[in-house]
Formats: C-alpha cells, sequence, structure tokens
C-alpha cells in the first residue's frame, strides 16, 4: 500500500511565516511577535509534531491516497469499493456517481468526529486495474453550541460552519483556541488515513472473509 499526497502543505513552517508577516508588516510590535512565537514552539514541543495539510497549486486542501493491489483488475476492485461504502456508510448506488468505464466513483459524505464537530467532505475514487486513488476535498465543520447562561444571560444555541482553510494559521488566533483547532486537524489526518486503509484491508482480505 502506497500513501501519496500533494507536494505542497500547511505546516508549522507557514505557520511561523504567518507570525513574521505579521510583524515585518507592522500589524504587530517585535515584542508580541517574540511572545507569539515562543508560545507557538512551546505548544509545537507539547504536541511533538503540526499536523501537516497537503494542498494543491492553488492552495486548497486535497488529500490523495494511492493504494496498489497486484492482480486485482479493475471490475474488481470497483465493485468491492461499492460495497464497503455500503456496508461502513450506508451510501447505496442511488447516493452516490459512479462510472463502471471510467472507474469514478464520487460522492459526498459527512461525520461526526471526536472533538464534538460534524464534519463534511467530498470523496473522488479513481479505480484502474491493480489500483485505487481516494481523494478527499471541499471539507468542512460544523460545530453545534447548545444554550446556556452565562450569569443571568440566556446564550442561545449556536450552530457555526467552517471551511477547513478557516481553521488555519492556528497560531493567529486567539491562544485559549489552540488546542481545538489543532485537535481539529489532526482528527481529520487521522480520519483520511484510517478511512483509506479500512478500504484497502477490506478488498485485500475479502476473499478470506467469505470463504464458508
Amino acid at each position: 500500500m502506497i500513501f501519496g499526497s500533494n507536494l505542497y502543505g500547511q505546516t508549522d513552517s507557514i505557520e511561523k511565516a504567518a507570525i513574521y508577516y505579521k510583524m515585518s508588516s507592522k500589524e504587530i510590535e517585535q515584542e508580541e511577535f517574540v511572545r507569539m512565537w515562543q508560545s507557538w514552539n512551546q505548544k509545537m514541543k507539547e504536541i511533538k509534531q503540526y499536523p501537516n495539510l497537503p494542498l494543491d497549486q492553488s492552495g486548497k486542501v486535497h488529500y490523495s491516497f494511492v493504494n496498489k493491489f497486484p492482480d486485482f483488475n479493475k471490475e474488481k476492485l470497483f465493485h468491492r469499493t461499492l460495497e464497503w461504502l455500503s456496508i461502513n456508510y450506508g451510501l447505496i448506488p442511488s447516493y452516490i456517481y459512479s462510472d463502471a468505464e471510467d472507474g469514478k466513483i464520487i460522492f459526498r459524505n459527512s461525520l461526526d468526529i471526536k472533538t464534538g464537530s460534524t464534519f463534511s467532505y467530498t470523496s473522488v475514487i479513481t479505480i484502474k486495474n491493480e489500483k485505487i486513488m481516494t481523494e478527499y476535498i471541499s471539507i468542512a465543520y460544523q460545530t453545534f453550541t447548545p444554550g446556556h447562561y452565562s450569569g443571568d444571560t440566556w446564550i442561545p444555541d449556536k450552530t457555526v460552519n467552517s471551511d477547513i482553510s478557516e481553521v488555519y494559521p492556528i497560531v493567529l488566533k486567539k491562544l485559549s483556541e489552540w488546542n481545538t483547532n489543532l485537535n481539529l486537524l489532526k482528527t481529520t489526518n487521522e480520519l483520511f488515513n484510517t478511512e483509506t486503509k479500512n478500504l484497502y484491508d477490506y478488498i485485500e482480505s475479502y476473499d478470506s472473509l467469505y470463504i464458508f
């Protein structure tokens, strides 16, 4: 199995560049720059690794994974992928775009993630003999905050919709929001890697599972 991604990325270095740009454009003073720089470096030590995001040449988040299946033809891979989508997401063929001749499957999906948000995305699956490329694009989040009292004031329910591009640069947000946003990106990375691996495992183990 080969995992691949685009060459461009949203990284720790890009976050630091955002701070530097703020100082060089005189939007913040040098003292504020030093404070932010030190706080960010400390946060990176705590989490050990920034959740890098793959970006395409237009700067949009674009995950791309290629899995190899020696001796599996296009037709077999196509139908097993449709089966997996139906079993795992309840996505029956009438809910997705699929073209067996072109080897294309396209669908929109949403999942609840452990950060408390619902996250949605579009997946484009391209199938050839012995290969499947899975892409994830148009990623967005929906966060619901139930109504609550703040002192004597009632704060009503609030639903916030945001594109993944609004999550970063994290370093320019409030310090209290850093952990939430870093966890959101980390969870997204983990989920796409896991889902792609799960599809691979299902196809690879299919024949052994259905011997009876």
